[in-house]
């Protein structure tokens, strides 16, 4: 069988033809509970994959946001404050 990957389509269900990357949270979720024992398990070994990776990008976004934040504070600036 071909690796599944982000850009692997789905092949069944409501999100049939997406993109795993594309698919959202809460099927994947669906996924990893109800594919686990059957057939179809790569697909749920490849939602909980996919769903590591989206939480590690957000941890990286948020630590860029904070980085900013504090480098403009720094320059006397307050993110915080839209004038």
């Amino acid at each position: 069988m071909k690796k599944i990957t982000e850009n692997t389509r789905m092949p069944f269900g409501k999100h049939k033809g997406s993109k795993l990357r594309d698919t959202p949270n809460s099927y994947l979720e669906w996924c990893i509970i109800n594919l686990i024992n059957s057939d179809f398990h790569e697909w749920a070994v490849a939602a909980k994959d996919e769903l590591k990776r989206r939480k590690e990008d957000n941890s990286s976004i948020d630590d860029l946001e904070k980085q900013a934040d504090k480098i403009l504070r720094e320059a006397g600036f307050d993110p915080n404050r839209v004038t």
